[in-house]
């Protein structure tokens, strides 16, 4: 496939960060506002002693306290999330296989050239593991130098037929990194919103959106990876995109496919595939569907 006119490298932003999704940056401000309201308010409710709450909150009161006791250990549990943090990497990489040099070079010597695009500094150590029959990457970080990105052996065996595939799909999550969506500060401020359903959920696939678009702007075939999420690594080859893209014209606006999108932190692949299309064909300026 060759680059539309809309997408040449000329016309890309320099800065990745220009190419997040339009509702990003605003849902990350809103998850950061309720966050501040939740420990403000929770530390008010604290305050209040038995008589006050009950006033206030009636027979609910107790269940009140209980929410503004958590809103109130929001500060203490970033630290304990901090710490997790390693103990979940470690778990990962204790189970994986590093890739390097002299370990599965090809995939080292792509993900290398993908970082020329990208520029993480440090780059993240990358590691594949036995996804036992789940398609499925992921970012991982605990703090600015300890930086990871695992990889499952069902997409990264595509690497000989179909390089595009892990090629996209690595862009994928080395943008994560780039555009710093496993900081600890955002993971924080997503504890308060994602007890609200669909205020969290939108957050991350805001996010996912975002990770797609810088993906595309280095790696223009984005089809096979695509095709590999919603068909599997042993069928996605025989899937017909010309089709495919005819049924997300079809279905992209049902009501229940609207509803199951709202409520899932990744898009669902008929808005995702419909979303990387719009680009190719009209340039960055487009986004991917929120609902």
């Amino acid at each position: 496939m060759m680059l539309s006119p809309a997408m040449c490298a000329s016309n890309l932003p320099r800065n990745p960060d220009q190419l997040r999704h339009r509702w990003e940056m605003p849902l990350i401000w809103l998850s950061t506002a309720v966050t501040i309201l939740a420990v403000l308010l929770g530390t008010w409710i604290f305050s209040l002693d038995e008589k006050q709450a009950a006033a206030y909150f009636g027979e609910s009161s107790g269940e009140v306290v209980e929410y503004a006791e958590f809103a109130m250990l929001i500060p203490l549990l970033a630290i304990g999330l901090y710490i997790y943090r390693f103990y979940m990497a470690a778990s990962a990489r204790a189970n994986a296989i590093r890739v390097g040099p002299e370990q599965m070079p090809e995939l080292w010597k792509l993900y290398q050239e993908l970082n020329t695009s990208i520029g993480l500094d440090p780059l993240p150590k990358l590691y594949v593991t036995n996804g036992n029959g789940v398609v499925n990457a992921y970012a991982l970080s605990c703090n600015t130098r300890y930086k990871y990105i695992v990889l499952h052996s069902e997409i990264a065996l595509a690497i000989d037929k179909a390089p595009q595939v892990v090629r996209f799909v690595l862009a994928h999550e080395m943008a994560h990194h780039r555009l710093g969506h496993v900081a600890l500060w955002r993971i924080v401020i997503s504890m308060v919103p994602n007890l609200l359903g669909p205020l969290g959920l939108s957050t991350t696939r805001a996010q996912e959106y975002s990770a797609d678009r810088v993906a595309l702007s280095v790696c223009n075939q984005y089809e096979d990876a695509m095709s590999l999420l919603a068909a599997g690594p042993w069928m996605f080859d025989d899937v017909n995109t010309e089709s495919w893209l005819r049924q997300c014209e079809e279905e992209h606006q049902e009501l229940y496919v609207r509803l199951v999108n709202l409520m899932s932190d990744h898009a669902v692949l008929v808005k995702r595939y419909k979303a990387l299309n719009d680009i190719e064909k009209d340039g960055f300026h487009r986004h991917g569907e929120m609902f």
